[in-house]
C-alpha cells in the first residue's frame, strides 16, 4: 500500500512554502518539502494522522520546527526513532466546554438558556468535537431555542458529512479487522460505565483486540485494567446480540453471587437461573477480595440489573438484587438497594420471591429513612406470608418490622413483632434466626426499661453462638443494656469486641454507630481522650456516609 499523501496535499504545503516548480514524484516532493523547512522557524500541525509512515513523511528537515501530530492512534514510532513527546488529551472539563461554546456562540446567546447550555455540554461530555457540532447547528438555525437544540442531541449531524461525528468516527472505524469490528460493537452493549477484562472476556469472548482499539483511541484505559467506551461512540457502533448481553449479565450475576457467599456465608445458598453456555464468572478468593470486587463492579452490576429488566429476565433481575442486598448493607447504599428490588418486584411473581421483594425494599426504605413507604411494603409481606402460610417469611418480615418500628420509637409495637420473630423461630428450629431474635426482644426490652430480662435475653443470644453479624449485634445490646445499669466497665468491653467484629466485617454505618456509642461509658470511666478519639473517628465516617 502507497503510504505517501496524495499531491494535491503535498501541493498545498508546498505553496505555502512558495514552492515553483513542484515536481510530480511524491518523493521528489519530500526531498523539496525538507529542504525548504530546514532554515525556517515553523509550527506545524498534523491532524488526524492515520500511522506514523504517513507522519513521517511531513516532518521538516530542520531542528527549528516544531510538529504538533493528533491521531487517534498512540504513534509509538514517532517517540522511538523521532524523538516525539507523546501526550494523551483528556476530554474538555465542563467550564472549558462552555468557553468553547462561548468563543463560537457568544456570551449573549450562552445566557439565554443557562439550563438548556448545561444539557449541552453534558450531552457533548467534552468531546471538542460534538460542541463544534452542536454550535454549528445554533449558527445556522438562530430561530432555535438552545432547548430546542438540547432536546435534538441524539440525532446528532451536520450538513456536512466530514464534519459530522459519525464521520470523524469513521475515519477510525474502517481501519478496523472484521474481529475488531465484532469486539467493538460488543462492548458498545456492556452494562455500565466500563468493563473489567473478566466481564469483556465473557461478553466478547476474548480480550486480545482491546488495546488495539484502545490505541485506535476508540476505547479508554481506566485504572485497574478497566476499558471505558464513550456514549457517542458507543450509539454509533453498538452491535445487539442477546446472547452475548445475557452471557455478561450471567457473569456479573455469577460473580456476585460467589463474591455474596463471602459476605454471609450462613444459610443454604440459593438456586441460579441456568448459566449461559461460554459465560465465564470470576470466583473471588475471600472476603477481602469480594467486597473489592464489589466495590469495582456496583454500577456495572446496577446496569446489569437495569439490562435484565429491559429484557425481562425477572429471575436474573430477583437474584442480582439478592446477591447485592448484603454488600448495599455493609457499604450504607439504601438508595442502590431500593433501585434494585424495585425492580425485582415489577414481576410480581407469586410465592416467595414476592414477599421477599417487599420484605427487602420495605428494610432498603426504612434505612432511608423512608418510613412510612418502607412499613407499607413489610405489611403487604405480612399479608402474603400469612395468606400463603409461609412461615419462615412470616419469622423474617415480623423481624424486619421490629426494626422498622424501632427506628420510629415504637418500642412497644416493634417487641410484640420481635416476640413474634422468636416464637417462629423456634417452631421453625432455626438457631441463627432465633439468636437474631432473642437480640431484638433483648433490645426492645432493655429500650422499654426492663434491664435485667433484657440482660438474660442478650446473654441467651450470644449463648447461642450466633455468626459474627449476629454477636456484633447482641455484643451492643449488652452494652447499652450495661451503660444503663451503671456499669460502664462492662459496657466498653462489650462495645469493642463488636466494634472488632464489625471492622472485619465492613458495615460502614454499624462501625460509626459503635464508635458513637461507645463514647458515653469511655467518658464515664474517665477516658476523655479515647472518648474524643472515638466520637471523632464516628463523626468522619458519617461524613464519608453522607458523601
Amino acid at each position: 500500500m502507497d503510504r505517501w499523501l496524495p499531491l494535491p496535499r503535498y501541493g498545498g504545503f508546498l505553496d505555502a512554502l512558495g514552492a515553483v516548480d513542484i515536481p510530480p514524484d511524491p518523493h521528489a516532493q519530500v526531498a523539496l518539502y525538507r529542504s525548504l523547512t530546514a532554515d525556517k522557524r515553523l509550527l506545524v500541525v498534523l491532524d488526524n494522522a492515520a500511522d506514523a509512515a504517513q507522519v513521517e513523511s511531513l516532518l521538516p528537515g530542520g531542528s527549528s520546527c516544531t510538529v504538533l501530530v493528533t491521531s487517534r492512534r498512540r504513534l509509538t514510532s514517532l517517540n522511538t526513532r523521532h524523538g516525539a513527546r507523546h501526550r494523551i488529551l483528556g476530554v474538555l472539563g465542563d467550564a472549558e466546554s462552555h468557553d468553547l461554546l462561548r468563543a463560537r456562540l457568544g456570551s449573549v446567546r450562552i445566557a439565554s438558556d443557562p439550563a438548556a447550555v448545561q444539557r449541552i455540554v453534558k450531552h457533548c461530555a467534552g468531546l471538542p468535537l460534538a460542541l463544534a457540532i452542536v454550535a454549528s447547528r445554533v449558527e445556522t438555525s438562530p430561530e432555535m431555542s438552545l432547548a430546542r437544540i438540547a432536546d435534538e442531541l441524539g440525532r446528532l449531524d451536520d450538513e456536512d458529512p466530514a464534519n459530522s461525528f459519525p464521520a470523524a468516527l469513521s475515519w477510525s472505524l474502517r481501519e478496523l479487522t472484521a474481529p475488531q469490528a465484532r469486539v467493538l460493537g460488543l462492548l458498545a452493549t456492556a452494562p455500565g460505565p466500563d468493563i473489567g477484562l473478566a466481564a469483556a472476556a465473557g461478553l466478547t469472548g476474548s480480550v486480545s483486540e482491546l488495546p488495539a482499539l484502545a490505541r485506535l483511541s476508540l476505547l479508554e484505559t481506566v485504572a485497574d485494567g478497566r476499558y471505558r467506551m464513550h456514549d457517542l461512540i458507543r450509539a454509533e457502533v453498538r452491535a445487539e446480540d442477546v446472547e452475548a448481553t445475557r452471557r455478561v449479565t450471567d457473569h456479573y450475576l455469577y460473580t456476585a453471587h460467589s463474591a455474596d457467599r463471602h459476605l454471609q456465608p450462613y444459610g443454604a445458598p440459593a438456586v441460579l437461573p441456568p448459566m449461559s453456555p461460554d459465560c465465564r464468572p470470576e470466583a473471588p478468593a475471600d472476603l477481602d477480595a469480594a467486597l473489592a470486587w464489589f466495590d469495582a463492579e456496583h454500577q456495572c452490576l446496577l446496569a446489569a440489573v437495569d439490562t435484565a429488566a429491559e429484557h425481562e429476565w425477572h429471575d436474573v433481575v430477583w437474584h442480582l438484587a439478592r446477591t447485592l442486598t448484603t454488600y448495599h448493607h455493609r457499604r450504607d447504599h439504601p438508595d442502590a438497594d431500593i433501585r434494585t428490588w424495585r425492580l425485582a418486584l415489577r414481576a410480581r411473581t407469586p410465592g416467595p420471591t414476592l414477599i421477599t421483594s417487599h420484605r427487602r425494599l420495605g428494610e432498603a426504605l426504612t434505612r432511608a429513612l423512608r418510613d412510612s413507604e418502607g412499613l407499607t411494603h413489610l405489611r403487604e409481606a405480612i399479608v402474603l406470608a400469612e395468606q400463603s402460610e409461609d412461615l419462615y417469611q412470616l419469622s423474617h418480615t415480623h423481624r424486619a418490622l421490629a426494626w422498622a418500628l424501632g427506628r420510629q420509637d415504637e418500642d412497644a409495637d416493634a417487641l410484640n413483632h420481635a416476640q413474634e420473630n422468636l416464637r417462629l423461630s423456634r417452631e421453625l428450629h432455626d438457631t441463627t434466626s432465633e439468636a437474631h431474635a432473642l437480640n431484638a426482644v433483648a433490645w426492645f426490652t432493655a429500650r422499654l426499661g426492663d434491664l435485667d430480662r433484657a440482660r438474660s435475653f442478650g446473654e441467651a443470644a450470644l449463648a447461642l453462638r450466633p455468626n459474627p453479624e449476629g454477636e456484633a449485634s447482641g455484643r451492643e445490646t449488652l452494652a447499652y443494656v450495661e451503660d444503663r445499669a451503671g456499669r460502664p466497665d462492662r459496657s466498653v468491653e462489650h462495645y469493642e469486641r463488636a466494634l472488632t467484629l464489625r471492622r472485619a466485617h465492613g458495615y460502614l454505618r454499624h462501625i460509626a454507630n459503635t464508635l458513637d456509642r461507645m463514647a458515653t461509658p469511655l467518658r464515664a470511666l474517665g477516658r476523655d481522650e479515647e472518648a474524643e478519639a472515638r466520637s471523632r473517628e464516628a463523626r468522619e465516617l458519617f461524613a464519608r456516609l453522607q458523601e
